[in-house]
Formats: C-alpha cells, structure tokens, sequence
C-alpha cells in the first residue's frame, strides 16, 4: 500500500526507501488512514480550513511539497486568521499552549470536539514533515 508520504517523498516502487517503509507496512497505512480521517473526517473544520492550516503548518516546517498540495484545496473563512494563529503556535511555541489559548479557539465558534480535531490535524501534519526529513536523510546515506 502507498500513502502520501510515498507520493510527497517521490519514492520509487522497489527503491530502498520503499523497502524500508515496507518494514513497517502498518505504519504506513496507519499514516494514510489517519490522513483520510483528519481531511474526510466530519468535523466543525471546513475542508478549506483544514487544508489552510496544513498548507500553513507544512510552510512553516519548510516543506514546500505538503505546501502545495494543500494549497490546491484551501480556502477562507472568517476565523481563518485565529486557527492559523493557533497552529503557529503549537508548531513553535508549544510551550506557550494555554487554556486561554483554547477559549479563543471556543470565541471563534469552534466546539470542543473541532478545537480537539484541529489539534490533531496539526500535530498530524508536524509528523508528516518530520517523516519527509527523515527519509530524505535515509536517502542521502549509502
């Protein structure tokens, strides 16, 4: 089975790379499941605004291919500004995360349950660029 990850990474059927992620083929799946159920899922998120703030998290993380494809099906809203506020935070300073932080989320309109789910949309989309690095480094090594 081939995810994004395969796709983002320009990894080659039958390559090293794809050998070594076929280690671990329910890693890879859990990968692609996760990524159909943060952008398919149901959700108080529109799906241009979870795009937006993936396009903002991977922008932020220097990885200009997840920028682009998210780009493509992202979109406005009026509390756009306040979510991509709040994933900026939690990518570089999560240690400033409050519960403050999380009433401003609930101002906007957004339930419990959409403020749990953007959370793990950013989170979801930190980990994915932290894959990208780490198998573009397993890719420079001999």
């Amino acid at each position: 089975m081939r995810d994004v990850i395969d796709e983002w990474a320009a990894i080659a059927p039958g390559s090293r790379l794809d050998g070594l992620r076929g280690l671990r083929p329910d890693v890879r799946a859990a990968t692609q499941a996760y990524e159909e159920a943060i952008f398919n899922g149901e959700s108080g998120l529109s799906s241009d605004e979870r795009h937006a703030v993936a396009m903002h998290v991977a922008e932020l993380n220097g990885e200009a291919v997840m920028a682009t494809h998210h780009r493509t099906r992202s979109g406005e809203s009026a509390r756009l500004p306040a979510l991509l506020a709040h994933a900026e935070m939690l990518t570089m300073r999560p240690d400033q995360a409050t519960p403050e932080a999380i009433q401003a989320l609930l101002a906007i309109g957004l339930a419990p349950r959409d403020v749990v789910m953007l959370s793990q949309l950013i989170a979801h989309v930190n980990y994915e660029t932290r894959l990208l690095a780490g198998l573009r480094l397993l890719e420079q090594t001999p």
